[in-house]
């Protein structure tokens, strides 16, 4: 097969359909590439493959000649994505807890985590740092032994550090907090990862 912006773009295990003139379509399945078998030219081999109707498509005119064929059209990456349900919104007071970073994970061995606490009426946040109580949890068992504290200059944030080693990597962290006062509470999930 002649190298080309359309040849170099099949890749081992890519599934395409050659012939749609039979009943039952067969699709094939590349197993090599060999890109430097011949100057100028791509060798592929292929192995027949089973026509998937779930995920194949022949695409026909009005006269019923056949005008596109494509193989693994359908999977979960292209589907039409369901429309979300829009969130709730809350409705009284309670509390989010947020933690700084882009990712949702505290490192064994790492550095501190911001985690801070916001109070919230309806959707207005109040400004009321009233400190909770802090709790720490994987699995459900109390890992306050395993978290450093440290406090800052706001009520409502706390740095903290994760002490276990690596027998504790993949786990969630569950992170509580709860104000006496009436009882609001917000919980934070971090997954445990190394560094």
């Amino acid at each position: 097969m002649p190298y080309n912006d359309i040849s170099k773009t099949l890749f081992y295990n890519t599934r395409i359909i050659l012939d749609a003139s039979l009943i039952e379509p067969l699709a094939w399945r590349v197993t090599k590439v060999e890109p430097f078998a011949m100057r100028g030219n791509i060798m592929y081999t292929f192995k027949q493959d089973i026509f998937n109707e779930h995920a194949d498509v022949i695409e026909y005119d009005d006269d019923g000649n056949v005008v596109g064929m494509w193989a693994d059209l359908v999977n979960d990456f292209n589907l039409p994505s369901q429309p979300n349900e829009p969130e709730p919104t809350p409705y009284g007071v309670w509390a989010e807890l947020t933690y700084a970073g882009r990712d949702p994970h505290i490192k064994v061995g790492g550095s501190y985590k911001s985690i801070t606490i916001e109070y919230y009426s309806n959707t207005t946040e109040i400004y009321d740092h009233t400190p909770g109580d802090w709790s720490f949890e994987i699995n459900s068992v109390d890992v306050s032994d395993y978290i450093k504290i440290l406090e800052t200059d706001s009520d409502n944030t706390i740095k903290i550090k994760f002490l276990g080693d690596e027998e504790w990597l993949e786990n969630i962290l569950v992170i509580k907090n709860t104000r006496q006062s009436d009882g609001v509470t917000a919980e934070l999930q971090l997954e445990i990862v190394s560094l």
